[in-house]
């Protein structure tokens, strides 16, 4: 049992870590097409829904990927 704690606490840190540069990303590309195609002054709130929905989704894929591999 004491292998599978470390395995989960490495997956934890690195679900957090991909979830964070998803968040980036999607905080960029949230500003560029907030800002293009909505209105520019919404471009730095769609930067903020584009890397939050990022993070969730990146998130939520991994934990799911997690359960499924290996079991709650």
């Amino acid at each position: 049992m004491e292998a599978e704690t470390g395995l989960r606490e490495r997956f934890a840190s690195e679900r957090r870590r991909s979830a964070f540069f998803a968040a980036l990303a999607g905080g960029g590309a949230g500003i560029i097409a907030a800002d293009m195609w909505i209105a520019p002054q919404l471009g730095v709130a769609g930067g903020i829904v584009g890397g939050l929905l990022a993070y969730g989704i990146v998130f939520a894929y991994e934990t799911l990927m997690w359960r499924r591999n290996h079991g709650a």
